[in-house]
């Protein structure tokens, strides 16, 4: 059985932070840069252009706060591999 992988993004409630989270979601998905970028230049909104990533599908969305969550958790993970790496 086949189990597509979907990835998720959050849309932060701060513009800034919109717009730092969309660029780097740009630079890691090169072919939503169009997308993204005819939606900024309409809308004068990177929230608005995260949200439209999430209307057609090409991404799913999760709360800020599991957004962060993760990020804890994934930091928390890559410690434990340095420790690791560093006693072999």
């Amino acid at each position: 059985m086949f189990l597509p992988i979907v990835e998720c993004i959050y849309i932060p409630s701060d513009e800034g932070e919109a717009v730092t989270y969309l660029s780097s979601l740009v630079e890691q998905h090169p072919k939503i840069a169009a997308r993204a970028e005819r939606t900024l230049a309409a809308t004068s909104s990177a929230r608005a252009a995260l949200e439209a990533l999430v209307e057609d599908g090409t991404f799913e969305r999760i709360s800020e706060g599991y957004a962060h969550c993760l990020e804890e958790k994934a930091c928390k993970l890559e410690e434990e591999v340095r420790r690791y790496e560093f006693d072999e």
